[in-house]
């Protein structure tokens, strides 16, 4: 478990970071190996249309912070930088669509979540709580988002039965900005799980 930040650690300590907010999220980091199999998919989802995230943006979300004050970033590079979690396996065995707003998204997702899945997620959000972030609360979903503005009617082949495995050991806090071209990704820190 990492410690806790308290309410004087939000002190700014990295000058290079922006004055202004950040939106900010918690993800795990694909290796080159399944960053190729999850690209491979992308491409047997063609048929759907839409716009593929690109193969250096894939990632599966631990959990999202939304817009961070500039005040409170250096606190939640702390608790990336804390965490405290062994590398665990999971299978992405299982295709989804949904919408989001006007996004259409497919995605791919382990069919059963891993328990130390779960404890990550939790743990990052009793951290966040404590730092007086608010975050969503619905129920969590790992997934890795392979294809926005998808015709969610054409989404995959019948005979396509993802199975990908991941040892999954690089956890990132990564900054997004929206552009008109999609999203620009920045990792503000990257950390390995241990064996």
């Amino acid at each position: 478990m990492p410690k806790p930040p308290t309410e004087n650690s939000t002190k700014r300590t990295d000058p290079s970071l922006p004055d202004s907010p950040q939106r900010l999220f918690f993800a795990l980091l694909p290796d080159g190996a399944v960053r190729k199999r999850l690209h491979q998919l992308q491409k047997d989802l063609e048929k759907a249309g839409g716009r593929p995230v690109p193969e250096e943006n894939l990632h599966l979300t631990l959990l999202f912070l939304g817009n961070v004050e500039a005040d409170k970033v250096d606190a939640v590079r702390d608790i990336a930088a804390g965490i405290e979690g062994k590398r665990f396996d999971l299978v992405l065995d299982t295709l989804g669509g949904f919408r989001q707003n006007n996004a259409r998204i497919l995605w791919v997702g382990p069919s059963e979540s891993p328990p130390a899945l779960g404890a990550l997620h939790q743990s990052l959000r009793r951290q966040v709580r404590k730092i007086g972030l608010r975050v969503g609360k619905g129920v969590y979903r790992p997934h890795v988002t392979l294809v926005r503005k998808a015709d969610l009617r054409k989404k995959s082949p019948e005979d396509l039965e993802p199975d990908i495995q991941w040892t999954a050991h690089r956890l990132a806090l990564i900054a997004s900005e929206l552009l008109p071209s999609g999203s620009c990704y920045k990792t503000l820190l990257e950390k390995k799980l241990s064996e």
